[in-house]
């Protein structure tokens, strides 16, 4: 009994010590954060703690990126504060998604195929948490949806095998939500929040942050990789979208969790080096 006692009590700290690296994962954007012991204390007299244990672990020796720290490139808790319980439950019940974070930071800033998809699929985790009755519609396109859903509902009743399971496919697109729709929505909802760090990021480029455009580019960049087309170039100013698109994702994720908006601004331009006057 004491050693399955002790067991628990290994796993218990083990996985305590699990989510404390990846909260800091988080807030460096990087996975190359590494914990290598956990000291265990106890309360003592005088309401002190003594050290009376340390657990190592393996595989936690690896290098970390100094250069990144010393500029200040994570989320400071002071612009989270009060809201990191709510992110270490989250972390806890993989509730948040952490998929897209890059091995090291520097690797952050160059993209590719797996790391296009992970970023958009973070998007769309993060979209799905803040909507979750999907894109804002009008009265006349749920009604026009209304009625093309029961349209079809007519065909899947009156068809069977293959013709049955296209239609209830089909059905099930109707009132889904497209990549460019969503991509609308954000900007119309977080505009005030990462607009400035949008429109600087495609002035300097020549450009102009159109999200209209901006949905319909990553919607397509990444039918070419369904496709199978991995070893081709962005398609236009995609490679731009999905540089904006990062600071998006933790835009969507702080606001999920009530950090004001200032705050948010604030963890964007440290977390990304942006440099602007907050």
């Amino acid at each position: 009994m004491k050693k399955l006692d002790f067991i628990e009590d290994y796993h218990f700290i083990y996985r305590l010590w699990w989510i404390a690296r990846e909260f800091v994962r988080f807030l460096c954007y990087r996975k190359n954060v590494f914990i290598p012991k956990v000291e265990l204390a106890a309360p003592s007299e005088d309401g002190k703690h003594e050290t009376f244990a340390t657990m190592y672990l393996l595989g936690q020796d690896g290098e970390t990126e100094s250069d990144a720290l010393k500029k200040g490139r994570y989320i400071k808790q002071v612009h989270i504060f009060s809201h990191e319980g709510e992110i270490l439950s989250d972390i806890a019940e993989d509730n948040l998604y952490l998929r897209h974070l890059s091995d090291v930071y520097q690797s952050g800033r160059h993209i590719d195929a797996a790391r296009f998809v992970m970023i958009t699929a973070a998007f769309e985790w993060g979209f799905r948490r803040l909507y979750p009755a999907g894109v804002k519609k009008s009265a006349a396109t749920i009604e026009a949806e209304e009625a093309v859903s029961e349209r079809i509902q007519n065909y899947i009743d009156e068809t069977s095998g293959r013709q049955k399971k296209i239609y209830s496919f089909l059905k099930k697109l109707v009132k889904s939500d497209s990549l460019q729709s969503e991509i609308v929505q954000m900007g119309k909802d977080f505009a005030g929040i990462t607009g400035t760090f949008g429109d600087h990021l495609y002035h300097l480029n020549g450009q102009k942050l159109v999200y209209t455009e901006m949905g319909q580019r990553l919607a397509d960049q990444r039918n070419h990789f369904a496709h199978g087309d991995l070893d081709k170039d962005f398609i236009g100013l995609s490679l731009l979208d999905l540089i904006y698109l990062e600071y998006v994702v933790y835009a969507m994720q702080l606001k999920h969790y009530g950090v004001p908006d200032v705050e948010i601004q604030r963890s964007i331009n440290e977390l990304f080096h942006l440099s602007f006057e907050i």
